[in-house]
């Protein structure tokens, strides 16, 4: 058999890439020379831009440069180095000390615009502090100034007091009562008062009364009472207009010799209340109460012969010596007697159910859930000191 030939195509590939590299190298060559062409050119116009320097010149600016760097010894720069390092050391050692001692007092980082915040707030309080303060320095001068024109209180004179001794009061006992009131004695004579006032309502009884009828009783027969000739009347009821009536009193203003006469009506109710006040010269004082020949000694010395009689006295707060005076006299003439403080300097009583007004008492609501059981408290028993 004959032998095949060998095939030469496998080289080409080979061939190819020398002669791309090849061509890749010359490319290469001369972009290298036409960069060291422009390159060239640019160092030739930055050197013929330079100024010419003379050697002189040269050597001036060649010894400013040496001049200007530092010259350092190196061993001794380590030194410095070393000792630098040292002192940072011990920096740090210090301030490590100064954290501890911190953490260990618990020393609190001082707050600037707290303690200017507080501080002015304590400022507000000091200038309101200052303004209270100079106020009441001027209360405290006024105050003074008025104590110095305040004249020296003298107390009254010791006056004796018998403590009381209770006794209990006489029966069917006739009470005359006084007033004490005013730094005066005055004797509230009701028998005497309801009788003028009864004679000023029989006289106004024409024109301010509405009608007149005969009081009955339950088995509707006619309530029979006894006057003061002992003798037994039928009782009689009179009922007042009570705007009349009140204009009336109002218009006369009734007084007698001692004491002024006021007419009341209650609120929802038609009975009438009579008001006596003394008349500021009505009644005696102590200095004449204590005399012999005095109305109140006068008085006492009538009523002594009464059994039954017993002085009453109503003692307002601003006659509580004169009440003391007018005890004394009353206890050395041998009288019972008792008091009571009075709220006023008046005496206020009902005038008789005789006479009454039109006005219709309305009813009181009853209790919720029915009627309550009645309690009734009886008053204190008056008795005699």
């Amino acid at each position: 058999m004959s032998r095949r030939k060998p095939h030469h195509e496998e080289e080409l590939p080979f061939v190819a890439l020398m002669d791309t590299m090849t061509n890749v190298v010359g490319v290469l060559i001369i972009v290298l020379v036409f960069v060291g062409i422009g390159l060239a050119s640019s160092v030739k116009k930055i050197l013929s831009d330079l100024p010419p320097v003379t050697v002189e010149e040269h050597e001036k600016l060649k010894k400013q440069v040496d001049d200007a760097s530092v010259k350092e010894d190196p061993k001794k720069l380590e030194e410095e180095l070393a000792k630098l390092e040292k002192e940072l050391k011990k920096s740090a050692e210090e301030l490590a000390a100064l954290d501890a001692s911190k953490e260990k007092q618990n020393i609190r980082v001082v707050d600037f615009d707290a303690i200017q915040k507080q501080l002015e707030e304590k400022r507000k309080q000091r200038d309101q502090i200052k303004e209270t303060v100079a106020k009441l320095l001027t209360d405290v001068d006024k105050l003074k100034a008025r104590l110095d024109q305040t004249p020296v209180f003298t107390p009254p004179p010791p006056a004796v007091v018998k403590l009381p001794n209770p006794r209990p009061m006489p029966d069917q006992a006739q009470l005359y009562r006084f007033l004490v009131a005013n730094k005066r004695v005055f004797f509230f004579n009701e028998e005497d008062n309801f009788e003028f006032l009864e004679q000023e309502l029989k006289r106004a009884d024409s024109f301010i009364a509405v009608s007149h009828e005969t009081v009955k009783g339950p088995d509707g027969k006619p309530v029979m009472q006894r006057e003061k000739s002992g003798r037994l009347s039928p009782k009689r009821r009179t009922t007042y207009d009570l705007k009349k009536l009140t204009d009336y009193f109002t218009r006369r203003r009734l007084s007698n010799r001692e004491i002024a006469f006021e007419v009341l009506q209650v609120p929802n109710s038609n009975r009438i209340q009579m008001r006596t006040t003394p008349l500021p010269n009505a009644g005696e004082e102590i200095e004449r109460v204590r005399m012999f020949t005095s109305g109140f000694q006068n008085l006492l010395r009538k009523l002594k012969a009464d059994p039954k009689a017993v002085v009453w006295f109503m003692v307002y707060k601003d006659s509580i010596d004169t009440y003391h005076a007018a005890r004394e006299v009353t206890d050395q003439l041998g009288l019972p007697a008792g008091w009571e403080l009075s709220g006023t300097s008046n005496i206020t009583r009902w005038i008789s159910d005789e006479y009454v007004v039109n006005v219709t008492p309305a009813a009181a609501p009853p209790p919720p859930g029915g009627p309550a059981p009645t309690v009734t408290i009886a008053p204190p028993k008056a008795t005699l000191d």
